[in-house]
C-alpha cells in the first residue's frame, strides 16, 4: 500500500533535507517554523518511521530520511512536470522536449537539434540540459529529460542507446612538438610527455578506456592531470605543460596561437556518439524526435557539404 504524503509534506522534506535547518526551510517555505515542524512529524507518522533528528547542533537526516529526502525531489519535479504538461494539452499550446546531452559532444549535434520538425507535433518547445555522462543517464532513467545525446553510454537496461556516428579521440599540442611533423599520431607518439584528459566523472567511459589502453601500450605519462573545460587544456598546452586528448567538439573549442589539433589513429581511443531513449518511455513526441533525427543525420552525412562546420 503506497504512502499518502500530500504536496506540502514532500515540499517540507525536500526544503528541510537541502537546508538542515528549521528556520531557513520554513522561511523558504514562507511558513512558520512551529508549521513546518508539524508536517514532518506528520510525514514521519505516514511514513512510519523518523526521517530526522533534532539536535542542538541542528538537524540530521536519518539513512531511510535521505533516501525518502531524494524520492521526494523526484516527485516534486514530476508534479511539476505533470501540472505543466497537462495545461500545454489543456490549452493546445506547444509540446516540450526536454533534450539532455554532454558538454563535449560537436556541436553539429546540438544545431541538429533545432533542424527537426515533426509534422504530427506541430508546436514543439525544445529545452537543452548539459550535463555530465553520469548525471545524464541518471536525469534519463528518473524522467528529468526526455532524451539525451551522449558519448559512449554505460550499459543499462533501462536505456536504449542508439549509435550516431563513430570519432577519434584528437590530440591537442604546441606545433613545435616532433608529432606535428607526422601524418598520423599515436598515443605512444606523447610518451615522455605530461597528459590532460577529462576528469573520471565527466566520462567515467572515455577515462577507463584511455587508462586501460595506456596501461595494455605500457605507456605512462610525466604527470597525469584531469580536466573540465577547455580553459583548463589551453592553458596547460599554451605553458606547455600538457599534451590534452580530447573529444573532438571539444578539442575544436581549445583555441590557441601555435596549437596543433590532430585525430589519434588508435582504434581503442575512439569514440560514440548515441542518442539515448528510456526503455519504459512511451512518448510518442520523444520516440518520434529520434527517429526523426537518426534520419536526418544520415542525409547530412550522405551529402558532407551541408554539415555544419565544426
Amino acid at each position: 500500500m503506497s504512502v499518502p504524503l500530500e504536496t506540502r509534506h514532500i515540499e517540507a522534506i525536500v526544503a528541510l533535507a537541502e537546508e538542515l535547518n528549521f528556520t531557513r526551510a520554513a522561511s523558504r517555505l514562507n511558513l512558520t517554523q512551529p508549521t513546518l515542524s508539524r508536517q514532518i512529524d506528520q510525514a514521519e507518522t505516514l511514513l512510519g518511521f523518523l526521517i530526522c533528528e533534532r539536535g542542538s547542533k541542528g538537524v540530521a537526516f536519518t539513512e531511510a530520511g535521505k533516501i525518502v529526502a531524494e524520492e521526494c525531489r523526484h516527485a516534486r519535479h514530476h508534479l511539476r512536470l505533470a501540472h505543466h504538461r497537462g495545461m500545454t494539452a489543456h490549452e493546445g499550446k506547444e509540446h516540450l522536449l526536454l533534450v539532455g546531452h554532454s558538454p563535449y559532444i560537436d556541436r553539429v549535434f546540438l544545431a541538429l537539434v533545432f533542424e527537426i520538425k515533426l509534422p504530427q507535433f506541430p508546436r514543439v518547445r525544445v529545452e537543452l540540459r548539459s550535463d555530465v555522462a553520469p548525471s545524464l543517464t541518471r536525469n534519463l532513467l528518473e524522467g528529468e529529460i526526455n532524451v539525451a545525446i551522449m558519448t559512449d553510454p554505460v550499459e543499462n537496461e533501462g536505456l536504449v542507446p542508439t549509435a550516431l556516428s563513430d570519432a577519434p579521440l584528437h590530440a591537442v599540442f604546441p606545433e613545435e612538438h616532433p608529432a606535428a611533423a607526422k601524418s598520423g599520431i599515436a598515443l605512444a607518439d606523447f610518451a615522455t610527455d605530461a597528459w590532460a584528459i577529462l576528469r573520471e566523472s565527466a566520462d567515467p567511459q572515455l577515462y577507463s578506456r584511455f587508462q586501460e589502453y595506456a596501461r595494455a601500450s605500457e605507456l605512462r605519462p610525466r604527470e597525469l592531470h584531469q580536466i573540465m573545460t577547455h580553459q583548463e587544456a589551453s592553458c596547460l598546452i599554451a605553458g606547455g605543460f600538457a599534451v590534452a586528448f580530447l573529444p573532438a567538439g571539444f578539442a575544436g573549442q581549445v583555441s590557441i596561437p601555435g596549437a596543433v589539433c590532430r585525430p589519434l589513429i588508435d582504434d581503442a581511443l575512439r569514440i560514440g556518439t548515441y542518442t539515448a531513449l528510456r526503455r519504459s518511455d512511451d512518448s510518442r513526441l520523444a520516440n518520434a524526435f529520434v527517429r526523426a533525427y537518426h534520419r536526418r543525420f544520415k542525409e547530412l552525412q550522405s551529402n558532407p557539404q551541408t554539415l555544419f562546420p565544426l
